[in-house]
């Protein structure tokens, strides 16, 4: 099985859980025999021992030819109307994408494909990073990740294309349209996860027109799988469940803590400063766990567009003393802080998966999550509460901390149910779809 795959970032270049996934998921494929190439924008932060299986989109050159191949597609898309969503133009240098018949007979089209030979035009770089200019990004990515992609395809044949998230899906469609692969999209995360109600209406339809060109979409939680149904009219039985996973730590780590603050609680929240992960809610949970236990310290951990408001509301209930705001941090730093904390919060307002709370468990801290997260669904032994009862969540936490015994006991059942959540099995979850869109892999 030789799986084309796009995504956006890989480790160590990360901003969140989607490269940590993403990373899991490859490891666990290639443990399982399939072979891997991932293409992303760019691999300047991947140190050079690493595997052999990435691909950079950065530098490559698109042909003239290629680029009008692409944008083909695109008007032969751009009028067809998905069901409930009323088709217009935008103004848009992306063009989203919509349903039509040519993509079901997966053949390869030679006119298209003789295209992409011809004269060269234009050489792209990427940043692959999430700067105002992204749609700008994903628009170029679209051609230079298909060039890859028919490269390595040319090179040997592959079986299936697998698509990350909203930013791969317009070089995924052209993609599989060009080689005749069917097309996999895998869902992390969807615009109503990221930003409620108000999400941006151009990523809204991308999103959408990837999740109805697929042949079939995984989705990382049954949260997220109603999403697409109820959201972006996706058939259900078009959608697979597969739970992420995490890495196995040899030896959980242990961090000295100093001896002025050992007596203190330590509760932490460390995950993007912004709307999606509820930091707001943890903020003012923060301010009434205080007033009855005045000695704990709070830690949140991250960067965001809401870290200065943060800041600044936490000085406003006058909790400067009792409040760090460390920043981003990553590999050890992040085990260290889990390993510290008497307590993790992950109070998300819509959190597809959540892997933030495993690695939280592994470390030996005690987890608090939403009822809105996915997570939540296979760590049944979790404290939950909704991210929006700030009175609950706070009670939880100082119950919590008050009682130890109770806290233990969470945590050493969540760690048996955590010894399921590997990356193996979720490979075997992918295997299985793409066994049922690709033929080779069910003869």
């Amino acid at each position: 099985m030789r799986v084309l795959m796009l995504g956006w970032e890989f480790p160590p270049h990360i901003s969140g859980g989607l490269g940590t996934a993403c990373h899991g998921i490859t490891k666990g494929l290639l443990g399982k025999g399939a072979e891997i190439v991932f293409v992303l924008p760019s691999l300047r932060a991947v140190p050079q021992k690493s595997d052999g299986f990435l691909r950079s989109a950065s530098g490559v050159s698109i042909t003239r030819g290629l680029r009008q191949a692409v944008d083909r597609i695109r008007r032969e898309w751009e009028y067809k109307n998905l069901p409930g969503l009323d088709a217009h133009p935008i103004d848009s240098n992306l063009t989203p994408y919509g349903q039509s018949s040519g993509f079901t007979s997966r053949s390869i089209d030679p006119e298209l494909l003789d295209a992409s030979l011809q004269s060269v035009e234009e050489v792209s770089h990427f940043h692959g990073g999430y700067q105002k200019d992204l749609m700008d990004e994903v628009e170029r990515f679209s051609a230079a990740a298909t060039a890859v992609v028919l490269e390595e395809h040319r090179k040997r044949h592959a079986d299936v294309i697998h698509a990350h998230d909203w930013m791969t899906y317009p070089a995924a469609i052209a993609a599989s349209r060009l080689c005749g692969l069917p097309l996999v999209v895998h869902l992390h995360a969807t615009e109503y996860d990221r930003c409620g109600e108000i999400g941006y209406d151009k990523i809204y339809r991308i999103e959408r027109e990837g999740l109805h060109a697929a042949d079939h979409v995984i989705a990382v939680s049954k949260r997220t799988k109603q999403i697409a149904v109820e959201r972006y009219g996706v058939p259900p039985d078009k959608i697979s469940v597969v739970y992420n996973g995490v890495f196995p730590l040899a030896h959980p780590p242990v961090f000295n803590i100093p001896k002025l603050i050992r007596h203190e609680k330590r509760v932490l929240f460390m995950a993007r400063v912004a709307m999606q992960k509820g930091p707001d809610y943890f903020v003012e949970a923060a301010r009434l766990v205080l007033d009855a236990l005045p000695d704990t310290r709070f830690i949140l951990a991250g960067n965001g567009d809401l870290l200065p408001r943060m800041i600044r509301r936490a000085a406003e209930l006058r909790m400067g003393s009792r409040f760090h705001f460390p920043g981003f941090m990553r590999g050890e730093d992040v085990r260290h802080m889990y390993s510290m904390a008497s307590l993790y919060v992950m109070p998300s307002v819509s959190e597809p998966f959540g892997i933030a709370p495993l690695e939280a468990l592994q470390c030996g801290a005690p987890v608090l999550m939403s009822k809105q997260s996915g997570s939540a669904e296979v760590l049944p032994s979790a404290f939950t509460v909704d991210f929006w009862n700030v009175k609950e969540m706070a009670d939880t936490i100082i119950n919590i901390l008050n009682y130890p015994e109770m806290a233990a006991a969470s945590l050493r059942l969540c760690q048996q149910e955590l010894k399921l959540l590997t990356w193996e099995r979720a490979a075997d979850g992918i295997l299985n779809v793409y066994a049922r869109v690709c033929p080779k892999a069910r003869s």
